[in-house]
């Protein structure tokens, strides 16, 4: 009876041990999938930021060194008010950059060619990381620009 009863537990315990067995592999095997489609979202991330760099220096590096100078930066920058300023009259307004309120000094409802450019002069010094006067693909961080 001793023998019938220790059997039983013995086996009631065997099948606790099994199905934690089978849950810890679910759960590993659910963590494995996770953490792979984890990988491959931030690969794809990895990989639109590497464009925009790309895409960033072919627009920016002007005479294709594979590196942007200040001078061609802020060339690009004041290329970039000449097309904004649809009226040319030297100010961006609401209507000609959405962007207005956080470029434009307080109380302003525009912003001068002179503050644009400033905007973007201190853009390219944060953008240089070691102060070279260049920036370079390793330097630049697109969520910067």
């Amino acid at each position: 009876m001793y023998i019938l009863m220790l059997s039983t537990l013995l086996f009631a315990a065997s099948c606790v041990n099994q199905k934690t067995k089978n849950e810890t592999a679910k759960k590993i095997d659910q963590e494995s999938v996770t953490a792979k489609k984890a990988a491959v979202h931030e690969e794809a991330q990895d990989t639109v930021m590497f464009k925009k760099k790309l895409q960033f220096f072919k627009d920016f590096d002007l005479n294709k060194d594979n590196k942007i100078s200040e001078k061609e930066y802020m060339s690009m920058a004041s290329s970039k008010f000449a097309r904004l300023d649809t009226d040319h009259n030297g100010k961006l307004t609401a209507q000609e950059f959405d962007l207005v309120s956080t470029f434009a000094p307080q109380g302003k409802d525009y912003v001068t060619k002179a503050q644009f450019l400033d905007h973007y002069k201190a853009k390219f010094q944060k953008m240089d990381k070691n102060e070279d006067g260049y920036v370079t693909m390793e330097e630049m961080d697109v969520r910067e620009n």
